[in-house]
């Protein structure tokens, strides 16, 4: 594991706070607003349950993970 991976590993949450991996180390089960946007779901109004940091252009990114089995499906706007 290098350095920056190390850096932003801590799935037990006792450095950020909340699980924390690095970029494209989360494992299944975890899914961003994006992707559950993409399968059709909705966070459905669950609290953060994870997240991904990496080093960007600007410094430190951030990108918060909620829980798949917890998502709800899709409201349908009204005509």
């Amino acid at each position: 594991m290098s350095r920056i991976r190390a850096a932003y590993y801590d799935p037990e949450g006792t450095k950020f706070g909340i699980p924390t991996f690095w970029w494209q180390g989360a494992p299944s089960g975890y899914a961003t607003r994006r992707q559950l946007r993409a399968a059709g779901l909705r966070p459905g109004g669950q609290p953060i349950a994870a997240q991904v940091m990496w080093r960007g252009v600007g410094g430190t990114r951030v990108a918060y993970l909620y829980r798949v089995d917890l998502a709800r499906p899709k409201r349908t706007a009204t005509p």
